[in-house]
């Protein structure tokens, strides 16, 4: 399943906060795809997030200025 959550028009820190609201709602079979314009959070601070709360995270540059982010939480064996 995929969930939504569109960040375009935020700034830090409240991009993070918004992307930290969704995933503590997300469910192991789920994936986040959210969409941001706000190049520092795209590119450094949600990646950063992911990284400290051992999320698996890519980014894509859809076109000039708009990112798609896709988050899911680490699958254990």
């Amino acid at each position: 399943m995929q969930m939504n959550l569109d960040i375009t028009g935020k700034v830090c820190p409240f991009c993070v906060l918004e992307v930290d609201k969704a995933v503590k709602s997300l469910a192991d079979d789920e994936t986040l795809v959210v969409r941001c314009n706000h190049a520092p959070a795209a590119t450094a601070s949600i990646p950063e997030y992911c990284g400290i709360k051992k999320l698996q995270c890519a980014v894509n540059l859809v076109e000039n200025g708009l990112w798609e982010i896709t988050i899911s939480k680490n699958r254990q064996n």
